[in-house]
Parts: C-alpha cells; sequence; structure tokens
C-alpha cells in the first residue's frame, strides 16, 4: 500500500506563513498592488511605528497599542479616541497572526486562565465601548494608559528583582478563579478607553502574584489580547460604526507589517533573552509617562 508524505510547508507549523500569504494576496487584491505600495508609503510614519509595535506585540506582554497610542497622541497628535480604535483594529490582526504563531509552535500558554480570563475581557471591552470610553475626557484617557504602563514596569523591575536573587518562576500555578476574572474584566474596560490593557493586568497579575513563568505568562497575555481585541474591533465596525476613512487608511499601510512582526516578535523572543528589549520598554514607558505628567501639571 503505497504511504503519501506530506510537504512540510502543508504543515501545521506553516500556518503563519499562510496566514501572512492570505493577507496579502487579499490586500493586493482588494487595492492593487501599486495602490497598496502607495497606502505604505503615504502612511509611512504608521508603518514604521507598527514594524516596533508589532514586534512589540508579539514578543511581550505590551499590545502592539502600548506603542501605537503614545506615538499617535504625542508625536502625530492624533485624537485619542481615533488611536484607542485604531490600536484595536491592528491588533486583532498582529496579536491574532502573534496568536496563530504561538499555538502552532507549541509555546506553552497557561490553558486554564486563558479560558478564565477571555469571557470577562470581552464583558468588560464591549461595557467600556458602549458606555465608559464616550464620556471618558481626552486627558483621564491618556492617564490610565500611563497607569498601565507603570504597572507594567514595576511588574519587569520585580521580576529582575527575583532574577537576581536567583528566585525560582513557577511554570505550574494554582490560580484563583475570581481574581483572574475581575482583573480580566478591569483589562478588558481598560482596553476599551486606550486599546490595551488586558494583557498588561493578566501579566502583571501571573508574575506578581503567583510567580509565573515570564515566557509562559507573555504567550498566556498575548492570547487573552487577541481575543479581546477582535471583540472591540467587531464592536466598532459592526454596531459602532468608528472605522473610519483615516483609521482604514492606517489600517492599510500597517496591517502587511504587523502580519509579519507580530510572529517573528513571538517566535524570537520565545527563543532568546530579551533583556535589551526589556531595556528599551523602560525607557519607552518612561518618556511616556512623563509627557502625561507634564500635561497634567499644565493642565492644573
Amino acid at each position: 500500500m503505497k504511504r503519501y508524505v506530506v510537504h512540510p510547508i502543508f504543515s501545521v507549523s506553516w500556518l503563519p506563513f499562510w496566514l501572512i500569504v492570505a493577507v496579502y494576496s487579499t490586500l493586493v487584491f482588494h487595492q492593487g498592488l501599486q495602490s497598496a505600495l502607495l497606502s505604505i508609503a503615504h502612511e509611512w510614519q504608521m508603518a514604521l511605528t507598527m514594524a516596533f509595535g508589532s514586534f512589540v506585540a508579539g514578543g511581550t506582554a505590551l499590545g502592539g497599542g502600548a506603542v501605537a497610542f503614545p506615538v499617535m497622541t504625542k508625536l502625530l497628535h492624533i485624537d485619542p479616541a481615533t488611536a484607542k480604535v485604531f490600536s484595536l483594529a491592528i491588533q486583532s490582526f498582529g496579536m491574532t497572526a502573534a496568536t496563530i504563531t504561538i499555538l502552532c509552535r507549541r509555546i506553552p500558554v497557561y490553558g486554564n486562565v486563558v479560558l478564565m480570563a477571555l469571557p470577562m475581557a470581552a464583558l468588560g471591552v464591549i461595557g467600556s465601548l458602549l458606555f465608559i470610553a464616550p464620556h471618558a475626557p481626552r486627558l483621564l484617557t491618556k492617564s490610565i494608559f500611563s497607569v498601565l504602563l507603570l504597572c507594567f514596569a514595576i511588574t519587569l523591575i520585580y521580576r529582575w528583582w527575583r532574577k537576581a536573587h536567583h528566585l525560582p518562576d513557577h511554570v505550574r500555578i494554582d490560580p484563583k478563579p475570581l481574581r483572574f476574572m475581575l482583573v480580566a474584566g478591569f483589562g478588558g474596560i481598560a482596553s476599551g478607553l486606550v486599546g490595551s490593557g488586558a494583557d498588561i493586568a493578566i501579566f502583571a497579575l501571573l508574575v506578581l502574584a503567583y510567580q509565573a513563568d515570564v515566557k509562559r505568562a507573555t504567550a498566556t497575555s498575548v492570547v487573552i489580547m487577541a481575543f479581546t481585541s477582535i471583540v472591540g474591533s467587531v464592536l466598532n465596525a459592526l454596531y459602532l460604526k468608528t472605522i473610519t476613512a483615516e483609521i482604514s487608511a492606517y489600517l492599510y499601510a500597517a496591517i502587511p507589517i504587523v502580519v509579519i512582526g507580530a510572529p517573528l516578535g513571538a517566535y524570537v523572543c520565545a527563543k532568546l533573552k530579551v533583556a535589551s528589549l526589556v531595556s528599551f520598554l523602560l525607557v519607552l514607558i518612561s518618556l511616556e509617562v512623563g509627557f502625561t505628567s507634564y500635561e497634567l501639571y499644565r493642565s492644573f
């Protein structure tokens, strides 16, 4: 009896590659090759921002919105509401691509935490987009984002302290459902306000309260944020109708970048030490918090 051998390129591990092919083919079919290239060239600042942001999103517990939001609001002077909608939308592509890479490459995650967090994160982002975000002042939104980044920075510093004192991480944890559901709900609310938050909240809880393995906690947070971003973006697109022509132009420029950058970040950061990247993130967080603090000082 003849046995047929499946070529490796058609195996599950190649699924991220085929996702990239599908995205690029769809964009070229929808826009045309020339228009697709012009979209990237015209919005080159957004494409450049998301080149780094997508790598960060795939390889750390900071979503791509954690890079896009401060760059858009502080450097490009884009309205926070627009930055938030874009952040959720672009993470729907980038972090989903990273999640597929995590699953196909069998990068470990805390599966029980994912199952606990997803429903509450989804409810949180829906409630936030419908009832909280429309009434949130501009400066409050920026301040919430800065607080989230500070939580992430404290988590990283605590992790460094544990490593310096040779304290072990826990690959296996015994999570308390109510705690994770509450934190995921809060993260979902934050995601509806600033486009990111569920990933940071869950990552901080895992590392601070459970001394969880950092790489496993990072992969877990990426999966949770990908789902939260999809839920928020579907609501924005189909019900709230907040995907404007301006945001669409940003997305056309950034999508071809993030579907490569996010899986690459997930794969590289799962294999290598990320001390240099973490140091850069701490500098980025310090600058963002400094700018927001200055704005708060000037407002009083």
